[in-house]
């Protein structure tokens, strides 16, 4: 008989063992992961007669690699543009989640007298919902139309994120035994530096390369070049001590934008699949069911800890971000939970011999309980909410829909879009900058200090060749507010606002010149170098860097078939996409006949018909089957109509929703469109849009006559191709 190694051994009982189990597991309508982890207990050591599985060094491996490329995997799935497109709401709902229930989980764990690590783990696990269980319950439940379902998308992409950044906390609060100290700003300024650098420099290079790889590169060769990449930046996050799965998962949303991202995310499927079943049967295994049954009034507490408290911070997180209270109530009972990312969280933990090995059990049987229950709490929230509405005080309702109207003017105004704009593109050239002045310090300033024989000379010619290197960026920092066409700012003479962003440019120059390369000399000649340097260079300098942006957000390109969801909060309606079935009752007949605006109260924007748009579709147009409408309505009304009129849609849609995006104009006091009507406005020709509402102190008016005449302080919401 051939001798087979152990770990051969060990993955056939794995492997085969997990099939089983999983399978039993879609037949009852349960997660996989949950199988996966039940197959592991039933392998594990703790469960007799005696352990399956014998080469656990070589499984730890495997499980390491399950992380990586389940990370890796996340990363393809995550990319810029998604991030941009969730918003400030998404951010501030996100982060306020991961903050509150970091503390909540601490203190839970103080009230069960865990330890002082036990309990920081405990709140990171608790922080970040499961992507992969959330959205798997929303699509049985058919709901991912639904207004709520796109905002619990937006907080779990940013979820995502900070919970990459958690795992590098953890290893420095275990390094350092603190929270809040010297270490660990450093660290997170590191961080900051190092992440970015990573970031800019493959968004910088790698979309150029895979744009020439695209033409030849083969299905193999091309799984191979991007598990090398993958495994490349895992290594450089090692080399500066950092998770690996932060490694893995910035390659993946790097890779995310270029012109293959989308083959590479169905190639490395399966390669996630078999080392993630790996990593989640392995994470079974060290689970000790007697643990569970010994440890069961801590595993409810926890679970209740989870369920209100998550229910209670996003309810109240996507209202104060502008979301209305049904919105908020039920995007709140959808993400009371936790998954994956919790036992990732943990096993740094364990690595790192920070944490009891009782709490993994713990936190997995947590994860089963929120798990189980996710699907009927997303089901319960429609009612809840509607009880809610019903039963709130009309002047409550009155000052919650103001505030609401509020928040979302406040995000759209002129004012606070180009300051995005310009904050954006400041702290971009900032980064840039301090990783060029740190390189030089490390890098250049140790080799010139043996050749000139002087340590102040050396500093001297290190500050300038840093000035000089950086010059084009501290030019991008110092002008960012000309950079743009988006308002008359750009133009405006000397005003508080330039005087802080030269002040900020400024100042972080001269603190990084102080801190890598400071003497006296060195700070008086650098000042008068400098400013005959940037005066002589001025329009070199902004050539230059016109180029590097250039070549940068030619790569950062809209990634193709991305489905998208546009709707207008507070307001309780949306955009939809509906794709015309052949068994539709109103084929071939016009929009006026069908009456679909009077009986459904709904509006048709515009119609994609073979590679042809119908923007405002008049009532003589005839609705013909294959046609995609993109329709405005309320969650109700667009039910009842897809309900009612598209009974048999074909298979294949086509997102073309995607195309189309919102944009709000509010116009203030000098506006160029107060006082004419919307129809002399010109909006529709000069943006290809169509305004689809108006809305005027507390009034909202949707699809406004074209006569109406804009006012000062009104909020135009307008769709239109993206172009």
């Amino acid at each position: 008989m051939v001798h087979l190694a152990p770990l051969i051994y060990d993955l056939t009982i794995m492997l085969g063992v997990a099939a089983i189990v999983v399978l039993l597991f879609q037949r009852i309508r349960q997660p996989v992961v949950l199988g996966y982890l039940v197959a592991g207990i039933i392998i594990g050591p703790y469960t007799p007669p005696h352990a399956f599985v014998t080469d656990i060094d070589n499984i730890k491996i495997l499980s390491e690699l399950g992380v990586i490329f389940l990370m890796f995997s996340l990363g393809l799935e995550f990319s810029f543009h998604k991030l941009m497109r969730v918003g400030s709401s998404s951010m501030i709902n996100g982060i306020l989640n991961v903050v509150v229930m970091i503390i909540l989980g601490y203190f839970a764990g103080r009230i069960m007298r865990w330890s002082y690590t036990d309990c920081i783990f405990l709140g990171a696990a608790l922080a970040i919902s499961s992507t992969t269980i959330i959205f798997k319950a929303i699509e049985e439940l058919n709901l991912k139309k639904k207004r709520f379902a796109e905002v619990i998308f937006g907080v779990l992409i940013v979820e995502d994120l900070l919970a990459i950044l958690l795992l590098v906390a953890l290893s420095t609060i275990v390094a350092t035994k603190e929270i809040f100290s010297s270490n660990m700003l450093f660290a997170a300024i590191q961080l900051v530096l190092v992440v970015g650098g990573w970031f800019l420099l493959g968004y910088f290079l790698l979309p150029s390369l895979f744009r020439k790889l695209a033409k030849y590169i083969s299905q193999e060769t091309l799984t191979i070049v991007s598990v090398a990449l993958c495994l490349f930046l895992v290594l450089i996050a090692s080399y500066f001590n950092y998770s690996t799965a932060l490694g893995a998962f910035i390659m993946g949303s790097i890779l995310a934008e270029t012109v293959l991202g989308h083959r590479i995310e169905e190639l490395i499927v399966p390669i996630r699949d078999i080392f993630g079943a790996v990593f989640f049967v392995s994470v079974g295994m060290l689970i000790n069911p007697e643990v569970i049954f010994a440890q069961w009034p801590f595993i409810l507490f926890i679970s209740l800890v989870v369920i209100l408290g998550k229910i209670s911070v996003i309810t109240f997180g996507t209202f104060i971000t502008g979301q209305s209270l049904k919105t908020s109530v039920r995007a709140g009972f959808g993400m009371a939970q936790i998954g994956e990312f919790s036992f990732i969280i943990l096993g740094l933990g364990l690595t790192l011999n920070a944490i009891n090995h009782d709490l993994y059990p713990i936190i997995v049987a947590v994860s089963g309980i929120t798990t189980f229950t996710t699907p009927y709490l997303i089901r319960l929230s429609g009612t809840i909410s509607d009880t809610i509405e019903r039963h709130l005080p009309v002047r409550i309702k009155f000052i919650l829909d103001n505030y609401a109207n509020w928040i979302y003017r406040a995000q759209y105004s002129n004012k606070s879009t180009l300051l995005n704009y310009v904050s954006i593109r400041f702290f971009i050239n900032a980064i840039l900058v301090a990783i060029l002045f740190t390189l030089i310090h490390r890098y250049v300033y140790p080799e010139i200090v043996p050749l000139v024989g002087s340590m102040r000379y050396a500093k001297l010619l290190s500050a300038l060749s840093a000035i000089i290197i950086a010059s084009p960026f501290i030019w991008a920092m110092l002008f960012s507010h000309r950079q743009t066409k988006k308002s008359n700012y750009s133009k405006s003479k000397w005003n508080a606002g330039i005087f802080i962003i030269w002040f900020l440019a400024l100042l972080e120059v001269i603190l990084l010149t102080v801190i890598f390369f400071y003497t006296f000399l060195i700070t008086i000649f650098f000042i008068i170098i400098a400013a005959i340097y940037f005066i002589a260079a001025y329009k070199h300098l902004e050539k230059s860097y016109q180029w590097f942006e250039k070549q940068l957000l030619g790569n950062i390109k809209k990634p193709a078939n991305q489905a998208k969801y546009i709707e207008l909060a507070p307001w309780e309606t949306h955009f939809v996409e509906l794709e015309v079935g052949s068994g539709a009752p109103f084929l071939n007949k016009t929009l006026e006949k069908c009456q679909i605006r009077e009986n459904y109260n709904i509006n048709i924007v515009a119609i994609y018909r073979t590679h042809h748009t119908i923007l405002a579709p008049r009532g003589n147009e005839t609705i013909r089957a294959g046609d995609k409408l993109i329709v405005l309505g309320t969650d109700e009304q667009i039910d009842l109509f897809n309900k009612q009129l598209l009974q048999h849609s074909p298979e294949h849609q086509t997102n073309y929703l995607e195309n189309f995006s919102l944009k709000p104009i509010f116009l203030e006091k000098g506006h160029s469109l107060i006082g004419k009507s919307i129809r002399e406005s010109k909006i529709r020709e000069s943006m290809k849009g169509l305004i689809v509402g108006l809305e005027r102190g507390n009034e909202r008016i949707l699809n406004p006559d074209p006569r109406t005449i804009l006012l000062e302080d009104d909020l135009l919401l307008i769709i239109a191709e993206d172009e």
